[in-house]
């Protein structure tokens, strides 16, 4: 009898000592990137789509990945978008990336680079115990970078329109050309 009791009680304090398991819920909003809008220079309300962009992070072999499922690096590093998520670095207070319009590895004569620099301040969130902290970022200014000929650049004005990227779902940066 006290046999069953000890192992009873040992059973129960294993029972007690077992956690639920914390699971990260993936509607969960993480870490955002930063949405760009892209729009006519010279009508601002209206939206543009950029032909074959590529963005490349600064030393960075290769760009944002906006078709996981391509086959070629054409298409998978490429679009012909409107908006475009782009991330941040939670371990910097700036990321540079090169806007690649009209990328093509067959007649690289036609794209055209802007090298853009987002200068940002990172604060880190508690978000629970099962995903963490996130960082949401508040942009400080928008640089371009490289050649000083306006003639040159593709992207004629850039407007930080809403600085706090905390939400994916709000344009964050307007770009227009």
């Amino acid at each position: 009898m006290k046999k069953i009791i000890a192992l009873l009680l040992v059973f129960t304090f294993g029972l007690s000592s077992c956690e639920k398991d914390d699971i990260c819920d993936a509607n969960t909003p993480t870490t955002p990137r930063m949405l760009i809008s892209f729009f006519y220079a010279d009508r601002p309300a209206v939206e543009k789509n950029v032909t074959r962009l590529k963005i490349q992070g600064d030393n960075v072999e290769n760009g944002i990945v906006f078709n996981e499922t391509a086959t070629t690096d054409e298409i998978k590093y490429t679009t012909s978008a409107n908006q475009v998520l782009i991330p941040l670095d939670p371990t910097k207070d700036s990321v540079t990336y090169s806007f690649i319009s009209n990328f093509s590895t067959t007649n690289p004569g036609l794209s055209n680079t802007d090298m853009l620099t987002f200068n940002y301040s990172r604060k880190n969130v508690y978000v629970s115990r099962a995903c963490g902290f996130k960082t949401i970022y508040t942009l400080i200014s928008i640089q371009r970078a490289g050649d000083e000929d306006a003639n040159n650049y593709w992207i004629s004005n850039v407007d930080p329109f809403n600085t706090n990227v905390e939400f994916e779902n709000e344009t964050h940066v307007k770009i227009f050309f």
